[in-house]
């Protein structure tokens, strides 16, 4: 972690200080604009943790438990945090184990982790469409394809749930085939309505995400609209998503750079407004730190039930 961690900030550095040398007045000029519009910045920040909430309210339907927001809420703040400095993805796995000592059996942790994220990626691309349109792009091939991937992932989930199961795929697989049949009655007991609530808190979570780059936008002078700005947040997290650095260093500011071009900004502003916004969200991970550890240490002391010893298939 703590390897990930350094690799990460010394990525960061050296992004902010290729921004510095492509734009130094404006990047200096954003700087100021941050500190003397202290106001601004706060808001910016504050709308970006009302994002975790929404999706903490997001979570909640597909949990099939009582668990407070304010535990959902932490969960999401130290699975941030893990996502950036542990190796891979390990939030959401963190996320299914914290969930499974909260009273809530392994397959139903998992299945709604699973849920969740296919939720708000569902959100990402109504926002990112709606946005497009707005913003009055028609760029609809760069994101046909995570679109063909969801549909992929949300008919195969439907087949899980709708699959019948012989009485002996159980024992035939052993624990393997016993998860899967409790994952498959746990999407089973999902209702449409909780997957439209997940869906009406995911997607304004977006909207609020896209806070940070306005103020950034204001700073760097860029002239984005409210649609633009949106749209540019969406589609650099989207491309986010392929893990192809710790951190999506490089990833992240290729999206925001691919869009703000089309959307006529230059290509060096586009790059300083997309390491900025990036910085910005990498130190909020850090700051999230206590959530993971003190979470952490939660999850381990308490005492976790034993799923249940029937299944049905």
């Amino acid at each position: 972690m703590r390897t990930r961690l350094t690799l990460v900030s010394v990525g960061m550095a050296v992004l902010l200080t290729l921004a510095l040398a492509l734009a130094p007045v404006d990047l200096r000029e954003a700087s100021s604009y941050a500190t003397g519009h202290p106001l601004e910045v706060a808001l910016a920040l504050l709308a970006y943790t009302g994002a975790f909430v929404l999706r903490a309210a997001s979570w909640r339907p597909l949990v099939g438990a009582r668990v407070p927001i304010a535990k959902l809420f932490a969960w999401l703040m130290g699975a941030l945090f893990l996502n950036h400095a542990a190796p891979a993805k390990t939030g959401d796995m963190a996320r299914m184990y914290a969930l499974s000592r909260w009273d809530v059996s392994t397959a139903e942790a998992v299945v709604s982790v699973v849920l969740s994220r296919l939720v708000d990626l569902a959100g990402l691309l109504a926002v990112l469409v709606v946005s497009l349109a707005l913003a009055g792009s028609g760029g609809w091939g760069g994101i046909s394809f995570p679109i063909l991937i969801f549909a992929g992932v949300a008919v195969a989930l439907f087949v899980l749930a709708r699959l019948r199961l012989p009485a002996s795929f159980g024992a035939r697989f052993g624990v393997v085939g016993q998860y899967a049949a409790r994952a498959r009655t746990a999407l089973r007991e999902t209702t449409w309505a909780n997957l439209l609530r997940s869906f009406a808190f995911a997607a304004p979570a977006w909207v609020l995400e896209s806070g940070i780059l306005l103020v950034v936008g204001w700073g760097l002078g860029l002239g984005l609209s409210s649609a633009e700005v949106v749209a540019a947040t969406c589609f650099a997290v989207l491309v986010a998503a392929v893990p192809l650095a710790p951190g999506s260093l490089g990833t992240y500011e290729a999206g925001m750079v691919a869009i703000l071009l089309a959307f006529g900004v230059p290509a060096e502003y586009a790059f300083v407004a997309a390491v900025a916004t990036h910085a910005v969200k990498f130190l909020y991970a850090l700051a999230a730190a206590p959530f993971a550890f003190v979470e952490g240490l939660a999850a381990v002391r308490k005492e976790r039930k034993p799923d249940e010893a029937g299944v049905e298939v």
